[in-house]
């Protein structure tokens, strides 16, 4: 699964209308909706890449409500919804740390796109949900693993889903991409390190 397919995997949802409906929602054009998702795909991968490093890819998605990432991905009127909202800001809690990184890579990526920062600001919990919705769509043991179970760990996980780790799909896949997103300008690596003083 290359870089591209995770913003695919994005653009796919809502019967393949995603990235117009975050336009529509957001008062932006499709094509500034498109850079502001590929501007934050960079940072969001450094964050799964943190989880997966500490073994907790299993306990992100459990802070995921089953029905939240089927909405999200199915209606557009999710995308504005408190519980995405806040259930994606409680996802970038995990992944980064603080809401100091948070700014940080709104202000970068609407350096790169020209979308105003404050628009960044609301539309990162909201590519948050779906990308880990995405993540937890892709693990068959989602829906049935408890919270902070024994599969909290990476390598739990990914033996649950040999078979697509084999061939590059499912969860496996989609771990391989996101922590391999780069905007070519080093700000993935750049939010790995300031995650990792957080952490510290």
């Amino acid at each position: 699964m290359s870089n591209n397919a995770i913003f695919d995997l994005l653009a796919s949802a809502q019967g393949g209308s995603a990235i117009n409906n975050i336009a529509s929602r957001f008062g932006l054009s499709e094509s500034q909706a498109q850079s502001a998702v590929q501007a934050l795909l960079p940072a969001l991968g450094a964050g799964v890449e943190r989880e997966s490093q500490g073994g907790g890819i299993g306990a992100l998605l459990t802070q995921l409500r089953p029905e939240t990432a089927d909405r999200v991905l199915e209606n557009e009127d999710a995308l504005t919804d408190e519980s995405t909202v806040s259930e994606g800001n409680n996802l970038l809690g995990e992944l980064f740390g603080s809401r100091d990184v948070s700014r940080r890579v709104a202000a970068d990526a609407s350096a790169r796109t020209g979308v105003d920062d404050s628009i960044l600001r609301q539309l990162l919990p909201v590519v948050a949900t779906m990308v880990v919705s995405r993540m937890a769509q892709a693990d068959p043991n989602h829906e049935a693993r408890p919270p902070q179970s024994g599969f909290g760990g990476l390598t739990g996980i990914l033996g649950s889903l040999a078979g697509n780790s084999q061939q590059g799909g499912g969860l496996a896949g989609m771990l391989g991409a996101l922590t391999q997103q780069d905007s070519g300008d080093g700000i993935a690596d750049d939010i790995l390190d300031m995650i990792n003083r957080r952490g510290r």
